[in-house]
């Protein structure tokens, strides 16, 4: 059922997305004809810089109509190449599904408590509710918000600022009883190692909700250890939506079949076997506005066996090569940075940028360019680097022709050069 929904995909490119009428040729795939794995192998994988150079050839001239409006998605954060994807409104419909299943493999008190600890701000905030954020009680809104509270009668959700102190963190916690918290890994990381320090647990915590960032199983085990629960992290980025839930039963991830075709694939490009770790290909099955065939996301990823569970759906044994790296403040004060792409990739001439910590009072922005910036938006990138660092922290700005790669294969947005606490 995939490939015959792949096959409607393709048949779609290739009438209506200009950049797929060469590589179809080249690749001898006939969109007229049934798609077979082998057929589909030959198709090149789809890269992030083809994806930036070639935007306005990926957009399909037409669409089916009853798929909804479209929006703009952009994505990049965990590899520091900015990309921007245009998505229809049956995409929100299946992201909305997918985390609805979510909910429902994991959340096991539907009408439970979330503490949100997450940048600083909902986008929509306004002054009142900044403050609110800021504050030590946070901002607290009565239901969880679209797709649940549309399904079910939830329970309150509580926002906090991210970027405060673990010893803060922790003092809303006890304050506010969540029964979830919503928190990204590096943060949790600091989170831990102060509950370990200081003995503190919070009774009234089910699970922590992780995102964005790697979960190993240190992390997890650490989590269960200090603070007596377990960790949900899902798999998803905002141009291609979910690509895979973590199982109800295990910590491996579970491929969403029904909306995403994923492949992990050698250097070779042949497909991984059970135990093995390649690159991740995906395809989203229903994006008929800017079709990303064989797109490669930039992660790699570990193919397991069979869960045990008894579910069909494909198995991701872990997801590897995002960056936990921490920024350390010039007080010693160590926190996440959120200079991500959600902000630069409204700077169209940056290509990839990498942030370097070079000392604790010298930060370096490494920037490759398809051009060079205008007077706005070095004036842009300043204002965003400012805000995100403060003026304690001298910013130098440097132009490269490319940045380097880690181990994993992954550009790492953030690297410290300082021996900062995990």
């Amino acid at each position: 059922m995939q490939f015959s929904q792949l096959g409607n995909l393709v048949r779609h490119a290739a009438e209506n997305v200009p950049f797929y009428r060469d590589r179809f040729r080249a690749a001898r795939l006939d969109p007229n004809r049934p798609l077979t794995a082998k057929s589909w192998g030959r198709l090149p994988a789809l890269t992030r810089q083809e994806v930036q150079r070639h935007e306005a050839e990926l957009k399909a001239r037409t669409y089916p109509k009853d798929h909804g409006p479209t929006a703009v998605a952009a994505s990049g954060g965990s590899t520091g190449q900015p990309v921007r994807v245009t998505k229809t409104g049956i995409d929100a419909i299946f992201w909305n599904a997918n985390q609805v299943r979510g909910e429902r493999w994991h959340r096991d008190k539907p009408d439970g408590h979330i503490l949100r600890i997450r940048g600083n701000n909902p986008p929509t905030a306004n002054e009142a509710e900044r403050a609110a954020v800021m504050s030590a009680q946070g901002l607290r809104y009565p239901e969880w918000g679209p797709p649940c509270s549309l399904l079910w009668k939830t329970g309150p959700i509580t926002l906090i600022d991210g970027y405060r102190p673990a010893a803060s963190q922790a003092d809303v916690i006890r304050r506010v009883r969540p029964d979830y918290i919503s928190i990204y890994p590096a943060s949790l990381r600091l989170l831990i190692a102060h509950c370990r320090t200081a003995g503190t647990r919070f009774p009234s915590l089910r699970s922590i909700w992780t995102l964005s960032e790697v979960v190993d199983d240190a992390l997890r085990d650490a989590c269960q250890e200090v603070l007596g629960v377990p960790i949900v992290h899902d798999y998803s980025a905002a141009e291609t939506g979910y690509i895979a839930l973590q199982c109800p039963e295990h910590r491996h991830f579970h491929v969403m079949s029904e909306t995403i075709l994923v492949e992990v694939v050698d250097d070779a490009g042949e497909p991984c076997a059970a135990g093995e770790t390649g690159r991740v290909l995906v395809t989203p099955l229903h994006n008929f506005a800017m079709p990303l065939l064989r797109y490669e996301i930039g992660d790699r990823a570990t193919v397991g066996p069979p869960c045990p569970c008894g579910r069909g759906l494909p198995v991701l044994s872990a997801v590897v090569g995002r960056s936990t790296d921490l920024l350390t403040l010039p007080d010693g004060r160590t926190r996440r940075t959120d200079m991500n792409h959600y902000k630069l990739s409204r700077i169209t001439a940056i290509t990839e940028f990498q942030i370097v910590q070079r000392s604790t009072e010298r930060i370096e922005i490494r920037l490759v360019l398809n051009r060079p910036l205008t007077p706005d938006e070095d004036a842009q990138l300043h204002a965003i680097a400012l805000a995100e660092f403060g003026s304690e922290l001298q910013i130098d700005v440097t132009v490269v022709d490319s940045i380097a790669r880690a181990p994993s294969g992954k550009l790492r947005t953030f690297v410290s050069l300082l021996n900062t606490p995990r």
